[in-house]
């Protein structure tokens, strides 16, 4: 091997490998080496030679290993069962066992032999594991539920065990699978175009992925990309070398024995568990819980790893003071301001974790779009990590499972933070650890949130329950803070006319009266303050210099998407689009270039503020239902029912575009929505026919458009997979409503819907206002439209009563009692 060959493996796919951080793809030349019953595994010339002779043929001149399948498919009985005899082996080369001792991110493999799990149980036989790794073949979905807390390894062309289930073999199979885009071939795809993927023994000329190669040609560019692609083969074709480098990949002459030899020489073999052992303060015998370790491992970001990397990167800085999201970047730059705001809220959280040894503990911070509160939260961790350096950020694309974080954490021996940005979606989960933590000596866990004011708002009840959180609203702008951003602006070397040439306290007032032009919107008050346009009117200006046709609709997933507050990943576009990454890809590249932001594999706009504006201005009101139809389609392949406990992306994303809210209130048009909702909703029932939240959505539909009938079937068809509250509450309001609407003709729909209603008002007790004055709402209406109605009249006293006593502060109560006050006379 080269001495260059081999400064790149040590230097480079050796750190990768230790971190965990790399994916593998195998071909033909991994395995070309191993025998099965038939002799060494064949090549498409020998494979062809076989075929033919078990059909009693022999080869002519120009007979194609394609003509030879055919040949087999017609001539030979239980083709399939002779297929997989000539790809078994019953034995693994040593350093193709060693494969299975190391964490790799993710295995994919083009060969349909066996290979692989054969050398994956001879490292299990022997505990060598370097994590729990999942087999699949290309035709499985890729569900949440699979491969949470595993190392998939994917046959992305088939597998001889499983061929009944479909394999790639023949040009007509390429064909099939090129058209079809299955999710796994978009997940390599992704990793290919992303960055990170070590190609050993493969050509990648299969036409199924050989679109991707092309692509990353024609758009790749190093700077972009945080890890780089290797490829591996013995003697090189000097063009084909060219060609690959062109495409960003280094190319490594070797075997593929020789470069696995010389790589796990140099590599020590690690598990999963011990990565994560260098990063959490717990005891060693915590490494042996692989799934869990491997769960953590995806699902929180250190921070001290992520400010070390970020120290590593380049860029403009005075983007920052313009609207880019607040990356650890900026962060570590100091291009944000060090405002006295920030100072009081390290302070505070700095002071709970001092005065706090064992228990769980909450730091809440809310505030509007755009007011700087990740900002904040980052300038806290910063300060904090060199005390207390096991400070993890949750990652959004992640799904949580409730076990494996409580073991994990459960083995911690010193102070921890763990932050949740939008944080409304994980209540539950910092319930569950409350309640976990309860009455334990372990060491002090601080949660640090982040929320929207809205979303804070309509969710805080779940968090009452849990012992007196922080909560800090970041809605006003100080002075003093004002102050430091318009000197952190003249800092930055930016001049901006009206504004630049006045004192830093006439600066700092101009700041103060856009912040509060804007509600608090920080973010649009700078753009606006710094370029003199108006913020939206830029952002629809940008969204309408989009002309490609493919780049609008990528753009609109992205907007929509990330207007809800997730980022997406690159094979999540292209799966909602069905459009090959490659496309997406150079889309990103070109048209997109400036407007949208790729970090790694995930895809989002410059800020979620301007992804809503890109909503609001350019996207609301206009909604395709096809486009609606084929996004849910592609997230109902993610996630099984089984999944949803776990709040992965895919799921929650699905859940707010499902939302009654989102697609009849926004999305569609106003003179179609009422058959396009419908219509969406008639599809999506074959996909989340079994969740809950989708016959919520769906009979709040019917609910609106007044089919009352209707929309009391589907809650109770919901109710038949979740019982949940709110779904309880729409069939109670639901029932009182057909009561009304029927002329209180049958008042066994009022004594139903008051009694669901009334239940769950004494269930929620004192805790929450919202079941008593919602019930004060409908038993208003009920007695105005059957005054003679006793029990209605009764019922609505003692409801009455019970609020003053116990909500009297609520304005809701307030105003519903006002409202009743002045309608009846009791």
């Amino acid at each position: 091997m080269k001495p260059a060959d081999m400064d790149v493996i040590r230097n480079k796919i050796s750190p990768l490998l230790e971190r965990g951080e790399l994916a593998l793809l195998l071909g033909a030349g991994f395995s070309v080496v191993n025998s099965g019953e038939r002799g060494l595994l064949p090549n498409g010339d020998r494979l062809r030679d076989l075929i033919l002779a078990e059909a009693g043929k022999r080869p002519g001149l120009r007979t194609s290993l394609k003509d030879a399948y055919l040949v087999g498919v017609r001539g030979i009985l239980d083709f399939n069962g002779f297929l997989a005899s000539c790809f078994t082996v019953s034995s693994a080369f040593r350093w193709q066992e060693q494969i299975f001792n190391y964490p790799w991110s993710r295995v994919y493999t083009t060969n349909i032999d066996n290979v692989l799990s054969v050398a994956h149980e001879q490292a299990r036989r022997k505990g060598r594991l370097g994590g729990d790794f999942a087999f699949f073949n290309y035709s499985d979905p890729n569900l949440v539920s699979d491969t949470i807390g595993s190392i998939p390894v994917v046959a992305i062309h088939g597998m001889c065990d499983r061929l009944s289930d479909g394999f790639i073999f023949s040009s007509l199979e390429y064909a099939k699978a090129t058209a079809k885009i299955l999710d796994w071939h978009r997940d390599l795809a992704a990793k290919s175009l992303t960055g990170g993927l070590l190609v050993v023994g493969n050509q990648l000329e299969e036409s199924d992925i050989d679109a991707y190669i092309a692509s990353r040609e024609i758009v790749y560019d190093p700077s972009e990309r945080r890890y780089g692609n290797w490829i591996v083969m013995p003697n090189p074709d000097e063009i084909k070398a060219e060609n690959y480098t062109a495409a960003g990949y280094t190319v490594i002459d070797a075997t593929a024995q020789e470069f696995f030899d010389y790589l796990f020489s140099i590599t020590k073999p690690k598990t999963v568990g011990e990565i994560v052992l260098e990063t959490i303060p717990t005891v060693k015998a915590a490494a042996n819980r692989a799934k869990a370790m491997t769960w953590f491992k995806g699902a929180f970001r250190p921070v001290i790893t992520e400010i070390e990397s970020a120290r590593q990167e380049k860029g403009i800085l005075r983007h920052f003071i313009t609207g880019s999201d607040p990356e650890w970047f900026y962060i570590v730059n100091d291009a944000h301001a060090s405002t006295v705001r920030d100072a009081v809220l390290t302070s505070k959280v700095a002071d709970m974790l001092q005065a706090n040894s064992s228990g769980l503990g909450i730091f809440h911070v809310t505030g509007p779009s755009g007011s700087g509160k990740t900002t904040s939260i980052r300038s806290i961790l910063r300060n904090i990590v060199n005390t207390y350096q096991f400070c993890y950020e949750f990652d959004g694309s992640a799904g949580i499972d409730l076990d494996y974080f409580r073991d994990v954490v459960d083995g911690f021996t010193e102070k921890s933070v763990f932050v949740f940005y939008s944080a409304s979606e994980y209540y539950y989960a910092v319930g569950y650890m409350s309640k976990h933590f309860s009455g334990k000596d372990r060491p002090y866990c601080l949660f640090i949130l982040e929320d929207r004011t809205s979303d804070y708002r309509r969710n805080a009840a779940q968090l009452r329950v849990l012992s007196s959180p922080v909560v800090v609203d970041i809605s006003d702008l100080e002075r003093s803070d004002a102050l430091a951003i318009a000197k952190k602006i003249e800092d930055s070397g930016h001049t901006f006319k009206n504004f630049s040439e006045y004192s830093l306290d006439r600066r700092a007032s101009i700041i103060l009266d856009k912040e509060k032009g804007y509600g608090g919107d920080l973010l649009s008050a700078l753009f606006s303050l710094t370029t003199h346009e108006n913020f939206e009117e830029k952002i629809y200006q940008d969204y309408n210099s989009v002309a490609d046709p493919l780049a609008t609709r990528v753009l609109d997933v992205v907007a929509i998407v990330n207007s809800l507050g997730f980022s997406v990943p690159i094979s999540y576009v292209s799966g909602m689009l069905a459009e090959s990454p490659a496309d997406v890809e150079q889309r990103l590249h070109d048209d997109l270039a400036g407007v949208l932001v790729r970090k790694g594999e995930m895809i989002r706009c410059r800020h979620r503020i301007i992804a809503s504006y890109y909503f609001d201005n350019c996207i609301a009101g206009h909604g395709s239902v096809e486009m609606m139809v084929d996004i849910l389609s592609f997230l109902s392949r993610q996630f099984a029912v089984e999944d949803i406990r776990r709040h992965p992306l895919p799921y929650r994303i699905y859940k707010e575009l499902i939302s009654f809210e989102f697609l009849y209130d926004q999305y569609l048009p106003i003179k179609s929505r009422r058959d396009g909702a419908e219509s969406v909703y008639h599809e999506a029932q074959s996909m989340f026919g079994r969740d809950g939240i989708f016959w919520l959505q769906f009979g709040r539909y019917y609910r609106k458009v007044g089919n009352f009938d209707s929309a009391i079937d589907c809650f109770r068809t919901g109710l038949e997979f979740y019982e949940s509250f709110q779904t309880k509450h729409s069939l109670g309001v639901t029932l009182i409503e057909k009561y009304m609407d029927n002329e209180c003709l049958d008042p066994s729909l009022y004594r139903e819907g008051v009694q669901l209603l009334d239940s769950e008002r004494i269930r929620r007790g004192a805790g929450d206002p919202y079941p008593t004055t919602a019930l004060i709402d409908l038993l208003s209406k009920v007695v105005r439209a059957n005054p003679g109605l006793l029990d209605a009249r009764d019922k609505l006293k003692g409801c009455i009563n019970y609020g003053l006593k116990y909500f009297s502060g609520d304005a809701y109560f307030a105003d519903q009692v006002k409202r009743f006050v002045r309608g009846v006379d009791y």
